[in-house]
């Protein structure tokens, strides 16, 4: 664990020369970079502190500034729990990549991706600087973190988690907040949740939804998710509802693209969370007269993780994304039967 006090007195907590004592909850904004006005750039951040002990954690969100539904994650983590039933002190970052978000872009000036730079230098170009501080002031006084992202732009997610499944502190992260699916990649050089585990701060990342969008069913999925994180780690409890677990959770290895072999106009005919089976059809392409060019089969078994929103392909566009399953696939099917049932009795109770 990190050491998240200030050495004078071990029940104030510091970021960027504003200290949060127990009980409290601060607005903070961080200054990271410089605008070409010569004005300060700064990054909103609520610092909530229980009044009892327990771990320093840091929620972020819109890392890509494009990436805005978990914005709305972060707001109603800050806005709808009740400050007083936490332990220990939540770092909540609604928006981390500014220059990205007032201009609706995945990256800051001169085209850099932030996530490709953690955990930054001090005296490095803007993007590694950016980073540095965020890294400096927040992910290093913490003792784990959650990263929330959306699909890149032209596509849309299935709500899933990424992590380093080899970690063991990753791995409960990971098991805990409630996912279907956990894809166990410990992440790209230079991202936030690689750098941050590396540094001793395990961090898992949740990835649904598409750019530019806010979805109502997803912020609760992901609000939720964060709560049982919280809640596994001692910092909340539950408000007495009953917990909702997963119909199943896999974790997922291996990950396969299927791609357009011709160019044309698109008609996919499966979404995210679709169990597809190898030779299946998933969709056409046509011409521009509305004849089918092909017809798409799926190389592969697995469940839909991923897919284009794009309605255009050309040869290599990645149009599916299936995480392959192999001795998961029986605990899959049987899920999904039972989940299908389910819905039958409801809708034969309504008529």
């Amino acid at each position: 664990m990190t050491n998240n006090t200030d050495e004078k007195d071990p029940d104030v907590f510091q970021i960027s020369g504003t200290q949060v004592a127990r009980g409290e909850t601060r607005e903070i904004y961080l200054k990271v970079s410089e605008s070409f006005l010569a004005s300060g750039i700064h990054i909103p951040v609520t610092v909530m502190r229980g009044k009892l002990d327990g771990p320093t954690a840091f929620v972020t969100a819109a890392v890509h500034g494009d990436e805005i539904n978990g914005v709305d994650i972060v707001r109603r983590l800050i806005f709808d729990i009740d400050h007083d039933r936490l332990r220990g002190t939540l770092i909540a970052i609604p928006v981390v990549n500014i220059p990205g978000f007032h201009t609706q872009s995945r990256y800051l000036p001169y085209h850099r991706d932030l996530n490709r730079f953690f955990p930054g230098k001090k005296r490095g170009n803007n993007a590694e600087r950016f980073a540095w501080k965020i890294f400096s002031e927040v992910i290093s006084k913490c003792d784990f973190g959650i990263d929330l992202h959306t699909a890149a732009d032209g596509r849309m997610n299935l709500p899933q988690i990424r992590g380093n499944m080899n970690h063991p502190m990753v791995r409960k992260l990971a098991r805990a907040f409630g996912a279907t699916i956990v894809i166990d990649h410990k992440g790209l050089r230079g991202s936030l949740r690689l750098e941050a585990t590396r540094a001793g701060v395990p961090t898992i990342l949740f990835e649904a939804g598409e750019t530019g969008k806010f979805s109502n069913r997803i912020s609760i999925i992901g609000l939720r998710g964060v709560l049982n994180v919280l809640t596994e780690m001692g910092m909340w409890k539950h408000d007495g509802r009953k917990e909702t677990k997963p119909p199943f959770q896999v974790i997922v290895k291996n990950s396969e693209w299927v791609r357009a072999e011709k160019g044309g106009i698109l008609d996919l005919t499966v979404k995210p969370g679709d169990l597809i089976y190898t030779n299946d059809v998933i969709g056409t392409i046509l011409n521009p007269f509305g004849k089918t060019v092909t017809r798409m089969r799926s190389p592969v078994t697995g469940i839909v993780i991923g897919v284009t929103t794009a309605p255009l392909t050309i040869p290599g566009t990645g149009v599916v994304h299936v995480a392959l399953l192999k001795k998961t696939l029986s605990l899959v099917e049987r899920s999904i039967r039972k989940t299908q049932k389910k819905k039958n009795k409801r809708k034969s109770a309504k008529k």
